[in-house]
């Protein structure tokens, strides 16, 4: 349902951020090969952020530092925050979060290919799921190599 193939080679990396101002912000990824299979996932729970788009840089550095972490170099990040796409695609600035922007900026870097796009709310549904859900007690990450039961649903009417 509207997935985008990257280039082969390459991995897509779907990921999102949730905002609560009485709790630290969440990040929530779902990464893929180039045919859409799946192959892994994970959540972690960050810092207190001030606001939604804090939350959503740092959901995606959470995730670009285990994306590092694990081996991808040639990764396609998409995001359902259309103000951090443009961000990052220099089609707009914002100097208040600049310490966030030159963060994932220096993370880009890392990574042999780097590409960030913007995708509608509906078609990150799994990010969204897992940025929302509750890690185990006393667990501050979460990495999965199969499909976790939370988004099994999601990802399952994503490929009808």
């Amino acid at each position: 349902m509207g997935w985008t193939r990257p280039p082969h080679g390459w991995k897509k990396c779907n990921y999102d951020g949730s905002y609560n101002r009485e709790m630290p912000s969440k990040a929530g990824w779902i990464i893929r090969d180039e045919s859409g299979q799946f192959v892994s996932a994970g959540q972690a729970t960050g810092n207190h952020t001030s606001n939604a788009l804090e939350s959503e840089f740092q959901a995606l550095l959470i995730t670009m530092q285990s994306c590092w972490s694990h081996g991808h170099r040639k990764i396609w990040f998409e995001g359902d925050n259309r103000e951090v796409m443009e961000i990052l695609n220099r089609r707009k600035s914002r100097f208040d979060i600049f310490n966030w922007i030159r963060d994932v900026q220096a993370w880009k870097q890392r990574f042999q290919e780097c590409r960030f796009t913007w995708i509608n709310r509906k078609q990150n549904k799994p990010a969204d799921i897992l940025a929302k859900s509750h890690l185990p007690q006393n667990e501050q990450f979460k990495f999965y190599d199969y499909i976790p039961i939370v988004i099994s649903s999601a990802l399952q009417l994503e490929n009808s």
